[in-house]
């Protein structure tokens, strides 16, 4: 019988939870909000109840955790997540509270990128960059076919890249982060901005513009939102355009909530990378959509969990 695994994917917003085998089958999954705002104690105790309630019989070899931020996977420590406002979590201890059970913790993008590695747009290749681009923008960097951590556990924050350094304040306390400028937060200030500016003389109040809102406007062809979406795929492919030259990926695997406007963003960031690469870089550079959705994370965290667990 196929061992199972346990995925949880942490986000600024929600959670995601998979049971998964070891060859990646879901068995089961649940989503449940994140409401970061209750300490990280709360948020792993409702996280453990909704666990307990999926394995319910289920004998689960490992958990994988993906979190958002830098983190130390010696120590089992989520170091600084904005996002979440969390800093130095002994997120694994909170975990094995409630579970005996081999618990594993990784970047939230970092356990994305390898579930597409795994199980979806990226199995073709060895060296690819994963960005999600959701509530803020996180990296994951597969480099010789293996996860990329960097010294301390830190590498990949794809993010916080300064790409504007008068533009917005992000959450790390830096200005003009990729994140501040092309995050789905930033899709939100850009619309507020825009409704101040009278774009939509009917609008809803700014309270009720989110990135989502920006997204799905834009999909029914409202013109200021495509202007910022616009804007947005700009400073995207300013920022991979920055890490081609540095890394020369063979692709972007793109996934998070606001890859729902793919068809209207992925031309535009194509655009803007060949506008902003040198020759040559275009021709041999994928951009490619993630295949595995918003349980990605989840699925990749229980692959991490049985890629890098008891066995290895």
């Amino acid at each position: 019988m196929s061992e199972k695994y346990f995925g949880v994917d942490i986000g600024g917003t929600k959670v995601m939870l998979a049971l998964v085998t070891a060859e990646g089958l879901t068995l089961k999954r649940e989503r449940i909000e994140t409401r970061a705002e209750e300490g990280p104690r709360k948020v792993v105790e409702r996280i453990a109840e909704t666990m307990k309630k999926i394995i319910g019989g289920e004998k689960v070899t490992a958990v994988g955790l993906g979190v958002p931020g830098p983190i130390d996977f010696s120590r089992g420590v989520v170091t600084l997540a904005p996002n979440l406002g969390w800093k130095n979590v002994a997120i694994v201890d909170l975990f094995a509270e409630h579970f005996d059970l081999p618990i594993f913790l990784e970047n939230d993008a970092l356990v994305a990128a390898w579930g597409e590695k795994t199980l979806g747009a990226g199995k073709d290749f060895d060296h690819f960059i994963y960005m999600t681009i959701s509530t803020g923008i996180g990296g994951g960097l597969i480099l010789n076919g293996k996860l990329y951590r960097g010294a301390y556990g830190a590498g990949g924050e794809i993010g916080h890249m300064i790409i504007d350094p008068s533009g917005a304040t992000c959450g790390c306390g830096n200005q003009g982060c990729l994140e501040a400028m092309a995050s789905g937060r930033a899709l939100a200030r850009m619309g507020r901005e825009a409704l101040e500016q009278g774009q939509w003389p009917e609008g809803p109040s700014p309270e009720g513009i989110t990135g989502s809102t920006i997204t799905n406007w834009a999909k029914a062809g409202d013109q200021p939102s495509i202007e910022i979406l616009d804007r947005q795929a700009r400073y995207l492919g300013l920022g991979m355009a920055n890490l081609t030259h540095l890394l020369d990926p063979q692709a972007f695997v793109l996934g998070g909530g606001v890859m729902s406007a793919a068809e209207i963003l992925l031309p535009r960031i194509q655009a803007a990378l060949e506008d902003y690469l040198m020759p040559g870089y275009s021709e041999r550079l994928q951009i490619l959509q993630a295949k595995l959705g918003d349980i990605g994370g989840a699925l990749g965290a229980a692959m991490v969990a049985r890629d890098f667990g008891p066995k290895n």
